[in-house]
């Protein structure tokens, strides 16, 4: 094996071809090996030198991701934000002003413009807390990338992560809102008090996707498993011992779907797994065998309300609740996730357009009757949005580049005729 390849074809080479044999666990263990090696050195030269066509999406947006936080932090010192700011903004003016080719390139630019927007969204809060000290909360909360002999570590208030470097492909990154930001800080304080993190409320306010963007900003590998009434604890159980061996996360979608009689037994395996990591043991005894413990392993449950208009949930039993640091995930702000994607996607009047569609969506909720296929949450909101991207692409490359917002908001009508 000389590369591997993501879903879209990007290719990254490895720096020691790997020879397949017969003892497949042997190869498949050195083929992970390679693969974190190959992405340490790359991320170690990406910081050299930036080189869209070279290097992966991920290791883009790490280097990306300590630049900032180095600069930002001279910045607080130097009290240079206002500087700091204009020459980010110049940053994201040049990104957001190349034609796209749609392709690997096209996605790589789409990522990095995301981060880039959220970037000075940070240094805008910094700005206005008037923050002169890197101890300051409104710092410290953020999620930071720092390179440590070599090593990305991952630092948010006072937990710290280690970047796993498990490649990630090229799945498109979440729109950074307050909530994601709410939701990183308790989940990551969560593991590094050595427990689990639940993230619950309704449908469709991305419980699963946060858990997921946090596992992909850390470069971690996320299992989402969906829970109901056929699991029983032995299957959960194998599940468990695979995510413990490999340091992946699992996340565990509409948990209190499982039968009470399972969920206790689950919570004493999970309450085993964690004993384990919280006291940092090598090895751990699951379903009566012992297994090698990964550090890097998390367990994530997310839940929907028990009761009023979904079936079969039951209310967590209270030695299980204990495990999981709880966060609720309650209306997401559809209007900046709008603004944000649309931007990346390249139009210029993003916020105009995106609080158009928004209102469009809101009104449809409320003025329209209650049908079964009518959707007017954000999985619909976010799939016109996506095809919005496209029909724009296409317009650019038909027509020259000059799109005014006449056109933008013509192209963002014909997406949402398509799919309503």
């Amino acid at each position: 094996i000389v590369a591997f390849r993501s879903l879209e074809g990007e290719v990254v080479n490895l720096m020691h071809n790997v020879e397949i044999t017969d003892t497949v666990e042997v190869w498949l263990a050195e083929l992970a090996k390679a693969m974190v090696m190959t992405l340490e050195q790359s991320l170690v030269d990406c910081l050299q030198t930036m080189d869209l066509n070279e290097f992966p999406s991920m290791i883009l947006c790490s280097a990306e991701q300590i630049c900032f936080c180095k600069d930002a932090e001279k910045a607080i010192q130097k009290r240079g934000m206002k500087d700091f700011e204009a020459s980010l903004r110049t940053k994201l003016a040049q990104f957001t002003s190349y034609t796209q080719e749609p392709g690997v390139l096209q996605l790589k630019l789409k990522a990095i413009i995301l981060d880039l927007i959220h970037d000075i969204d940070v240094v805008n809060q910094l700005n206005e807390n008037r923050v002169s000290d890197l101890q300051a909360w409104f710092w410290q909360k953020q999620l930071r990338y720092y390179n440590e002999n070599g090593k990305c570590v991952v630092r948010m208030c006072d937990a710290q992560n280690r970047y796993t470097y498990e490649y990630q492909g090229n799945d498109p990154k979440l729109v950074h809102t307050p909530l994601t930001d709410k939701c990183y800080l308790t989940l990551t304080q969560g593991l590094h008090l050595g427990y689990g993190g639940n993230p619950y409320g309704p449908a469709g306010t991305g419980k699963t996707e946060s858990v997921k963007a946090l596992g992909q900003a850390l470069a971690r590998q996320v299992l989402v498993f969906n829970c109901d009434e056929g699991i029983d604890f032995k299957s959960m159980g194998r599940i468990f011992t695979g995510l413990v061996k490999c340091g992946a996360w699992g996340c565990f979608d509409e948990f209190n779907r499982l039968e009470p009689e399972v969920l206790s037994a689950v919570s004493q395996q999970i309450q085993v797994i964690q004993a384990a990591l919280k006291e940092r043991k090598k090895t751990v005894d699951l379903l009566g065998k012992v297994i090698d413990v990964n550090s890097n392993s998390g367990i994530f449950v997310t839940l929907n309300p028990a009761g009023k208009g979904y079936g079969g949930r039951s209310e967590l039993p209270d030695n299980l609740k204990q495990l999981f640091r709880s966060v609720a995930m309650a209306a997401p702000d559809n209007a900046l996730i709008a603004e944000v994607i649309l931007y990346a996607e390249g139009y210029v009047n993003a916020k105009t357009v995106g609080t158009k569609v928004v209102e469009l969506f809101t009104l449809s909720k409320q003025l329209l009757s209650k049908q079964q296929h009518y959707d007017w949450g954000l999985r619909a909101l976010k799939t016109i949005l996506l095809i919005s991207g496209k029909l724009i692409q296409m317009e650019k490359k038909a027509g020259g580049a000059s799109v005014d917002m006449k056109v933008e908001m013509e192209l963002v009508i014909k997406a949402v005729r398509l799919n309503t």
